[in-house]
């Protein structure tokens, strides 16, 4: 049996995936592709555009077979943390072949693999020049990716390819594999269509944020019927379940995030990412706070990202504590695998995966607590806390009831 993961979040799920999918089960004679997704919260720190269930049916009805769940814990983290956290899920399994990334490249994927391995061994053993470049850039003024991108450029020929959006996350799911000793091979697919950060709206690949940004402005169900870069399974759930659980933006949790800051009394800097200085701002800037994106937008400067921001806010929001992440990684990342859908022609794979995982599968959240304990307990409870903020801004901005952790019944096509 040949199985193959991606890594995703899905938000929402493209043709550019679909494709994706469907190249990578033909290239490998793949049996079987496990994704391993982003829950309600995403890497840049932003709220999924729609629901975790919602993306999973779509994953599944565009290709996959079997669809996990990051933990918000590291599918909120910066880019070292969520490749860690899903690679190391991935290798407690057991059964993972290849492990599939998409990237912009010249078209010579192997020569790109070639150049991320070297990137990756720079930056899982640090030698001293690059050390020396590190905090060079660092003391500039430089924010750490930027420096640290600067400090591998000092050692190697990076092209500009490399530091693209995909490319970054790629380098990671690399550096991941490598420092874990994973006996999962990486395998690349060249990116179609447009960049990752393109607002162009016209054509069959669009990006995941051109797409969003068309939810944001649609005005009614003829315009999402309209919407290209899409499967139609896909289309089908937008339109099913348009102003009724989509779409989600940041703009709808900055009344829930004031409250959070507001009963917040210890040190932000307990939080993930949070440091000293990002702590001084945001208790500085909070006197005028009005609504989460412009109070993002007043904290951002040249040492701190838009993205770093957004997730210090969400580890925040989700009572995110730095001390839990220390000790997860000091761990190994992986304490349990839950499932959020499969497809019922894929039995054979869950079959599988019982008797070869090393960590629990979770299909009952009932379940939990006789299952899970300490650490891995506490990552549970913040994924359900999170689900549950999620569920209570839907609930708000759309006045729907919506099921929560307990009776949402796992995704079944």
């Amino acid at each position: 049996m040949k199985i193959g993961a991606v890594i995703a979040e899905y938000n929402p799920f493209h043709n550019g995936h679909q494709y994706q999918l469907e190249v990578f089960r033909q290239k490998h004679h793949l049996d079987y592709i496990i994704v391993i997704m982003s829950g309600n919260f995403t890497q840049r720190g932003e709220p999924a555009c729609m629901d975790k269930h919602l993306r999973a049916r779509s994953a599944l009805l565009g290709g996959a077979d079997l669809v996990l769940e990051l933990p918000v814990f590291y599918a909120l983290g910066s880019a070292p943390v969520f490749a860690s956290g899903a690679v190391a899920h991935l290798n407690r399994l057991n059964c993972i072949d290849y492990l599939c990334f998409g990237c912009e490249t010249d078209g010579d994927s192997g020569r790109h693999l070639q150049l991320l391995e070297q990137a990756a061994d720079i930056l899982i053993h640090e030698p001293a020049p690059f050390r020396e470049h590190l905090t060079d850039g660092l003391k500039s003024g430089l924010s750490y990716p930027a420096a640290r991108e600067k400090a591998l450029k000092a050692l190697m020929d990076v092209p500009p390819l490399l530091t693209q959006p995909n490319n970054i996350l790629a380098l990671e799911y690399v550096c991941a594999l490598k420092a874990s000793a994973s006996s999962i091979r990486p395998d690349i697919l060249q990116r179609k269509g447009e960049g990752y950060h393109s607002s162009v709206q016209k054509g069959d690949f669009l990006s995941a944020s051109a797409l969003r940004g068309s939810l944001h402005s649609a005005k009614d169900l003829h315009y999402i019927n309209a919407l290209n870069g899409i499967p139609d399974t896909t289309r089908q759930i937008l339109e099913t379940f348009y102003r009724q659980r989509l779409p989600m933006a940041s703009a709808d949790f900055s009344g829930l995030f004031a409250a959070a800051m507001l009963s917040r009394s210890g040190s932000l800097t307990d939080y993930c990412d949070v440091t000293p200085d990002i702590a001084n701002r945001m208790r500085r800037c909070f006197h005028e706070y009005t609504d989460l994106d412009s109070y993002l937008l007043r904290l951002k400067n040249r040492a701190y990202t838009y993205s770093r921001l957004s997730r210090c806010a969400a580890h925040i929001l989700l009572d995110i504590p730095a001390s839990v992440l220390s000790r997860a990684r000091a761990d190994g990342y992986a304490y349990y695998a839950r499932i959020l859908g499969f497809r019922q022609d894929s039995r054979a794979l869950l079959t599988l995966l019982k008797q070869t995982a090393s960590i629990p599968m979770i299909t009952k959240m009932t379940a939990c607590p006789e299952i899970l304990h300490g650490n891995g307990l506490r990552l549970m409870q913040t994924d359900i806390f999170a689900a549950d903020i999620y569920r209570t801004a839907c609930q708000m901005k759309f006045g729907q009831p919506l099921k929560n952790e307990y009776s949402q019944p796992i995704v079944i096509i």
